[in-house]
């Protein structure tokens, strides 16, 4: 109470309840009745705001408010996240949502003990809470805490046996490889990663692999257009970007929509769709000179469909451009990370099954993680 005066401390008493700064508010008023403990106007205050706790402890924040907090979250704005959200527990100490957008967007900046402290607070208030479960095992994997990591996971399972995100993950820390990871969890973690894409891959993690790619494909063709282009698994359009100079037609596939709406902004493609590879394959009309997928099969483990479709139902003769995520070992495998990686041998054996030739491999840096370079393999297929 030195630097403030009575009046000017229930003033800011008064804005920081405005602004939901409800600690902060009853610390003033406490501090004001414990020097003036008959002070009507802090005690009316305190009461105010005991009042309000107690009925935005069983409420939530106007779906508004909460749709305002995901606005920022999917724009990449985690800061103002955490800030906002922080705020917003102290107003509503229940909300769950709340809570679990808290620990997401902290754990994405580095707040790793706010981020595990928001999650615990969501299974305090909801113990059968899955998706509390399963983002705290998410920020356990990312500290290297497998063991803890694997037992979030099997207790959100418990609770929602369908949970495709935990179930795939989970699969991954145990060491089982699956065929492919389920559309739903590509689809989500790709939608609410959309707009910090680009920034995030290019700009963090050295991505460079659709120059690369295009590098190679222009100087194997040699002069003359490349024709028309499929590019599987599109993204926001960081491939056709770069390959949209030497091409007649380009068209785009993606399972996120929201990865669709930024590739559809740059104004590249001819034509773009929501859906996932396979079924286009199997139900569009395919004339196309190249099949291209960048940083794509790394989320598609069996890669035999792909390869069966591409060469059975194209119109004519062309050529499979991707990259992978290498091993030296044997087939497929699922990584730690939930990504796949394939062998050499692997796909050698594709191309022997489904009579395509390997015009180009060599192993290349794909991208960092964790301050090195993973070491993708990059392909060109003739069929």
């Amino acid at each position: 109470m030195a630097k403030l005066s009575v009046d000017q401390a229930l003033l800011k008493a008064k804005s920081h309840a405005k602004k939901g700064k409800i600690q902060e508010a009853q610390e003033l008023y406490e501090g004001v009745l414990q020097a003036f403990p008959k002070n009507k106007r802090a005690q009316q205050g305190l009461a105010a705001l005991n009042k309000s706790n107690q009925l935005n402890a069983t409420q939530s924040p106007p779906q508004g408010t909460i749709n305002q907090l995901i606005d920022l979250y999917n724009q990449g704005q985690l800061a103002a996240v955490v800030e906002q959200a922080q705020a917003l527990t102290r107003q509503y100490p229940n909300a769950l949502i709340i809570w679990n957008i808290l620990g997401g967007a902290a754990a994405q900046t580095g707040q790793i003990d706010e981020a595990i402290n928001a999650f615990k607070r969501v299974t305090a208030i909801k113990p059968d809470y899955a998706d509390a479960y399963n983002n705290m095992g998410l920020v356990l994997k990312d500290q290297g805490k497998l063991e803890e990591a694997i037992e979030a996971y099997k207790k959100a399972l418990s609770l929602k046996p369908d949970y495709v995100e935990a179930s795939h993950i989970l699969s991954a820390l145990t060491g089982k490889t699956t065929k492919s990871a389920p559309r739903e969890y590509v689809e989500n973690m790709f939608d609410r990663y959309a707009y910090k894409f680009d920034q995030s891959l290019v700009e963090k993690l050295s991505y460079d692999i659709p120059k690369v790619i295009t590098q190679l494909a222009v100087e194997k063709h040699g002069s003359g257009s490349l024709g028309s282009i499929l590019d599987l698994g599109c993204g926001t359009g960081l491939t056709g970007e770069k390959i949209r100079p030497y091409c007649t037609i380009l068209e785009g596939i993606d399972l996120s929509r929201n990865m669709l709406e930024i590739a559809k902004s740059r104004n590249l493609y001819d034509k773009l769709d929501h859906v996932d590879i396979v079924g286009y394959l199997s139900n569009a009309e395919l004339d196309f000179d190249y099949f291209i997928a960048t940083d794509v099969f790394i989320y598609v483990g069996d890669l035999s469909e792909v390869f069966r479709l591409i060469k059975v139902r194209n119109r004519k003769p062309g050529k499979l451009m991707f990259s992978t995520e290498h091993t030296n070992g044997k087939g497929f495998h699922l990584e730690k990370s939930g990504r796949y990686s394939h062998s050499k041998s692997y796909i050698e054996e594709l191309c022997r099954e489904f009579k395509f030739s390997i015009s180009h491999f060599s192993e290349t840096n794909l991208r960092k993680e964790k301050g090195s370079f993973l070491i993708g393999g990059l392909y060109l297929l003739d069929f």
